[in-house]
C-alpha cells in the first residue's frame, strides 16, 4: 500500500472519529457522561499499557456510584477473586 493511500485512510478514519464524537455532543451529555463513556472506550483498547494509563487518569475525573469499580483486580493478593477478560 502506498504512502499516499495510507494517508488517505488515515484521514477518512480520523473523520468518521470527529463525526462520532459530534454525534455523541448533539446527544446532549454531561460532563460526567463524557468521562464514562471515554472510560468505556478505554476499556476496549488492546493496548494494554495505554488502557491502564489512560483509566489511571480518567479516575480522577469520575464520580463513582459503584465503589467495587474503584478496585484494582490485578493485585497480587492471591486471596482476592481475579476477573479473567477475553
Amino acid at each position: 500500500m502506498s504512502y499516499s493511500i495510507k494517508i488517505e485512510k488515515l484521514a477518512r478514519e480520523k473523520q468518521r472519529s470527529r463525526e462520532i464524537v459530534k454525534e455523541i455532543i448533539d446527544f446532549g451529555v454531561t460532563e460526567q457522561q463524557k468521562y464514562d463513556i471515554i472510560y468505556g472506550i478505554c476499556l476496549n483498547l488492546e493496548n494494554n499499557a495505554a488502557l491502564k494509563e489512560i483509566t489511571a487518569v480518567l479516575k480522577n475525573y469520575r464520580e463513582v456510584i459503584n465503589k467495587e469499580e474503584e478496585t484494582d483486580n490485578n493485585s497480587t493478593d492471591i486471596n482476592k477473586p481475579k476477573i479473567i477478560l477475553e
